[in-house]
């Protein structure tokens, strides 16, 4: 894990320096400046963003409904299911895991699947 890094900000109007400062070089306030680190001024600012975000309520898996989106099936029904229902035109799908463990070949069965089902150019063209 990284170092926090130690900044210094102006009480009067939230400028940051790298080092101590006698005066703001912003509001030229004098001896305003307090020490602080860095990460937990980020995480601050990441959880004031975050609480502006909150007007929507969660509902229960049982009340969400699907997009509508038509989906392309695979062919691979755990596959579909994880993807809401198969792949979409135009989106983008990323896979990823450990070295060996068949991400190549899930890919080459899933696209083997939507090619036997005739509907590869749906995924191609709109």
């Amino acid at each position: 894990m990284a170092k926090a890094k130690t900044i210094y900000v102006c009480a009067e109007c939230g400028a940051s320096s790298p080092r101590w400062l006698g005066r703001c070089t912003q509001c030229n306030a004098w001896n305003s400046m307090s020490e602080e680190r860095e990460h937990d001024r980020q995480v601050t600012r990441l959880s004031a963003r975050a609480d502006r975000g909150r007007a929507e309520t969660s509902l229960p898996m049982s009340d969400v409904t699907s997009d509508a989106a038509r989906r392309i099936h695979t062919g691979i029904g755990e596959l579909d299911r994880v993807l809401g229902g198969g792949l979409v035109a135009g989106g983008v799908v990323l896979v990823g895991g450990d070295p060996g463990i068949g991400k190549s070949s899930l890919l080459l069965q899933a696209l083997a699947g939507v090619a036997a089902s005739g509907r590869a150019h749906a995924l191609c063209h709109r």
